[in-house]
């Protein structure tokens, strides 16, 4: 039996079903968890660590084109390219900002506190903005790596096949 680590995701199509596949089972887990009579704080709670979990697990098994696919990643890659990487951590700092204004909003009375989260909504969006800041780490520092060994932002595109013409144009 394999290893769940020893699975390789290349294809971009299966990158995406992992992803959309990962987040209806977050939603289900997160029902289930409701249903059971968790109370809310949990439930955001078990999601995120889940969530952070399947992130690493697809930063393991993911290959981009031109990565040797049978080597396990280095511990500190996240992705093949340094400008994937530098945009993804740019995504999770703007995540980890959103959450910081709304805590600074919440805790000034701009906004209501969330129902569902039972008054512990500062805490929960606290957390979020530390799960994504470590994130968005993650993915920073794997950008600052991959440019430092060279890796091209870009896989480079292959040569066109050249078009001979004849210089003169031949009667049939």
């Amino acid at each position: 039996m394999r290893r769940v680590l020893d699975i390789r995701i290349v294809r971009w199509e299966f990158k995406a079903l992992y992803v959309v596949g990962v987040i209806l089972l977050g939603w289900v887990i997160a029902g289930l968890l409701r249903m059971s009579g968790l109370a809310g704080i949990g439930v955001v709670l078990i999601s995120a660590v889940i969530d952070f979990g399947v992130l690493l697990l697809g930063a393991r098994i993911f290959r981009g084109r031109g990565e040797a696919v049978e080597p396990p990643r280095a511990w500190w890659r996240m992705t093949a390219r340094p400008a994937l990487s530098r945009r993804l951590g740019i995504l999770f700092v703007v995540l980890s900002l959103c959450n910081v204004a709304t805590v600074v909003f919440t805790a000034t009375g701009v906004s209501a506190p969330v129902p569902d989260l039972g008054g512990a909504d500062v805490f929960v969006y606290s957390f979020a903005i530390v799960e994504y800041a470590v994130v968005a780490y993650l993915y920073l520092n794997s950008a600052i790596r991959l440019k430092r060994l060279g890796v091209p932002a870009r896989e480079p595109k292959p040569p066109k096949e050249p078009t001979f013409r004849p210089p003169v144009k031949l009667k049939p």
